[in-house]
C-alpha cells in the first residue's frame, strides 16, 4: 500500500471521527439549548407568578392582567384616540385609592399620598417623560433625571442639577414684579382679541345683534400671541387670522407625545409613520424660533426687551459657567413655554366659558361682582390689580379646574429607594407611580357633590367647603408648574373682560358636544371648536 492509500485511509478515518464528535456535539448542543430554553422560560412564569400573586405588589386591587403585564399596551386598544383618561378615572373608582396598573406600576389618588410622592418625598419622574425626549431631547419639562447634566454646554463637562438650574433662571421671569411689567403687552393683545370678536359678530350678525363666534379658538389665538408678545417680542398675528406654523406644529405634537406616552409600542410605530410630518413641523418650528433668536441676538441692546427670551439669551453671559445656554437649549426651551403657555391656559379658560353656559345663575352672579369693579377714567379694560382678589371669579377659575383639569392623565414617577405611602403602602425601588391627581380631585370623600360646579364651594364661609389639600391644578413639589402667576393673569382678564363686555347665548348642539373630550397630554373638548352667540352688553359699548 502506497503511502497516497495510507494518507487517504487517514484522512477517511480522520473526517469519519470528526463526523462522529460533531454529530454528538450537535446532539448535545441541541439538548442543551432545549433544557436553556425550558430553564428561561420556566425563570420568566415563575417571575411572573411570583410578582402577580407573591410579589410586594401583589395585594393591591387592580385589573386581573394587569397583574402580568402593563396597562400601557391594552388600556387604549378599543378607546378612541385621547380618551385613556377615561379608563383610568374608572378603574380608580372600581378598585379604590391605589390601583395596580402592571407588574410594576400602580395608580395612586389617595390625597395623602400624592402629597408624599409629589411634595414631601418628591420622588423623580417617570419612563413616560424619557418617551417624551424622543421627540427632541429633555427640556425643562421633560427630563427625568435630578442630576441631568447640560451635555448642551460645549466644553463643559461637568455633572450638574438641570432642574435646578433651569428653575433659577427662569425664576426672575415669574416673579410679581416681572409679571406686573409684561402686563400691557397682555392687555394689548388682549384689545386684539376683542376685536377680533367683534368681527366675527359682525360677519354672522342677526337681526337682533348676536353673531356665531368660536370662542374655543379664539381663546387659543390669544394665548398664542399673547405668550408670544410677552416672552419673546414676537407677535404671531393670530387673532388678526394670519396663518402661522405654531399652532399646527403644536397640535400635531401634543397628539404625538400622547401616543409616545400611552402606547409605548404603536406610539414608535405612529411617530415612524408620521415622521416627515413631525420633522417638517419641528423644522419650520425651530426655523422660525431660530430667526427670532437671531433677529435679538445681532440687534444687540437696541432690540433689548425684558422678556423670557431675553431672560435665556443673557444666560450665556452669566458668571457661573453652568447657568450658559447654548442657542440649541434656548431653542428648546423657547418651544416649550410656546406650548406650555397657550393650549393649557386657552383650554381651561374655554371650559370656564362653557361652565358659565351650563350654570347661567353663575354667570349672573359672576357678572354681578365684575360689574361692582369700578373703572378708571378712558379704561376700557380690565388691568389684573382690579381682579386678582375678587373671590366669586377666583372660585369658577378654580372650581373650573377642579372639574375640567388639564392634566387629566395625571403625572408619572418612579421610586428611588424602598418606601411606603400613605403608612400603609409599600411600594419598593423601582416603582412606577401614576399620580392620579383628577381623582382626587372628583372624590366624593374630599369634595361634597363632586359632579357639580359649586364656585361657591371656594368662598370663605362654604358649607361644602374647597378641601386644598385635595386640588392640584398646577401639581406640587419642585416640579409643580412655573408659570402659574402667568396662567392666572391670563385666565382672570380674559374671563372678567369678556363676561364684562358680551352677552351670551348658548348653541345647543355645541352644548352637547362640548361634553365629548379629548386629552392629548391636555384636556380639551373633541371637536377642538365651541361656537357661542355674542353681542355687546349696551353699557359697555
Amino acid at each position: 500500500m502506497d503511502l497516497t492509500t495510507i494518507s487517504q485511509k487517514i484522512e477517511l478515518s480522520a473526517n469519519y471521527i470528526i463526523d462522529r464528535v460533531l454529530s454528538a456535539n450537535r446532539q448535545d448542543a441541541e439538548k442543551l439549548s432545549k433544557v436553556a430554553a425550558i430553564t428561561l422560560a420556566t425563570y420568566f412564569v415563575s417571575s411572573k407568578l411570583y410578582d402577580a400573586f407573591v410579589g410586594p405588589l401583589s395585594n393591591i386591587p387592580g385589573p386581573f392582567l394587569f397583574k402580568f403585564y402593563p396597562s400601557r399596551y391594552s388600556w387604549n386598544m378599543e378607546s378612541p384616540p385621547g380618551s385613556a383618561y377615561a379608563k383610568l378615572q374608572a378603574w380608580q373608582t372600581q378598585y379604590g385609592d391605589v390601583v395596580r396598573l402592571g407588574p410594576n406600576s400602580v395608580c395612586v389618588a389617595d390625597k395623602e399620598m400624592l402629597r408624599q410622592i409629589l411634595l414631601k418625598d418628591d420622588i423623580p419622574k417617570g419612563p413616560a417623560y424619557k418617551r417624551l425626549q424622543r421627540q427632541g431631547g429633555g427640556t425643562l419639562f421633560s427630563t427625568v433625571d435630578k442630576s441631568f447634566h447640560k451635555q448642551r454646554v460645549s466644553g463643559y463637562p461637568k455633572f450638574t442639577s438641570f432642574i435646578i438650574i433651569m428653575r433659577r433662571v427662569i425664576s426672575p421671569a415669574f416673579s410679581i414684579k416681572y409679571l406686573n411689567s409684561l402686563e400691557p403687552y397682555m392687555l394689548t393683545t388682549t384689545e386684539n382679541f376683542i376685536k377680533r370678536i367683534d368681527q366675527d359678530i359682525e360677519k354672522t350678525k342677526r337681526s337682533d345683534g348676536y353673531g356665531k363666534v368660536d370662542v374655543w379658538i379664539l381663546l387659543q389665538y390669544l394665548a398664542l400671541d399673547i405668550i408670544g408678545e410677552t416672552a419673546f417680542g414676537k407677535t404671531f398675528h393670530m387673532l388678526e387670522g394670519k396663518d402661522h406654523i405654531v399652532p399646527t406644529a403644536i397640535s400635531l405634537g401634543m397628539e404625538t407625545a400622547n401616543y409616545l406616552v400611552t402606547h409605548p409600542i404603536s406610539g414608535v410605530i405612529k411617530t415612524l409613520f408620521s415622521f416627515s410630518d413631525i420633522v417638517k413641523s419641528n423644522a419650520q418650528l425651530k426655523q422660525f424660533m431660530k430667526e427670532i433668536i437671531l433677529e435679538r441676538l445681532e440687534a444687540g441692546e437696541e432690540a433689548r426687551r425684558d422678556d423670557i427670551l431675553q431672560i435665556l439669551i443673557d444666560t450665556q453671559h452669566a458668571h457661573d459657567t453652568e447657568d450658559r445656554l447654548t442657542a440649541e437649549a434656548i431653542a428648546q426651551e423657547t418651544v416649550l413655554f410656546l406650548i406650555a403657555g397657550s393650549e393649557t391656559t386657552s383650554n381651561t379658560t374655554g371650559f370656564v366659558i362653557i361652565n358659565l353656559l351650563k350654570n347661567p345663575h353663575v354667570l349672573a352672579t359672576l357678572r354681578q361682582e365684575i360689574d361692582s369693579v369700578e373703572m378708571e377714567k378712558g379704561q376700557t379694560l380690565f388691568k389684573h390689580e382690579q381682579l386678582k382678589n375678587l373671590p366669586y371669579l377666583n372660585a369658577v377659575i378654580n372650581e373650573t379646574m377642579r372639574m375640567d383639569s388639564i392634566a387629566v392623565n395625571g403625572v408619572e414617577r418612579t421610586t428611588d429607594r424602598d418606601m411606603v405611602v400613605g403608612g400603609r403602602v409599600f411600594l419598593p425601588k423601582g416603582v412606577v407611580v401614576h399620580c392620579n391627581m383628577y381623582h382626587a380631585q372628583m372624590n366624593p370623600k374630599y369634595w361634597p357633590e363632586p359632579m357639580q360646579f359649586r364656585p361657591e364651594r371656594w368662598l370663605q364661609g362654604s358649607k361644602i367647603p374647597a378641601d386644598t389639600e385635595a386640588f392640584f391644578p398646577f401639581s406640587i413639589g419642585s416640579r409643580n408648574c412655573v408659570g402659574k402667576g402667568f396662567a392666572q393673569i391670563e385666565m382672570r382678564v380674559s374671563v372678567a373682560n369678556l363676561v364684562k363686555m358680551y352677552d351670551f347665548e348658548a348653541i345647543p348642539q355645541e352644548m352637547k358636544q362640548s361634553d365629548e373630550r379629548r386629552s392629548f397630554i391636555t384636556y380639551g373638548v373633541t371637536s377642538n371648536r365651541f361656537n357661542v352667540y355674542m353681542k355687546r352688553r349696551e353699557q359697555t359699548s
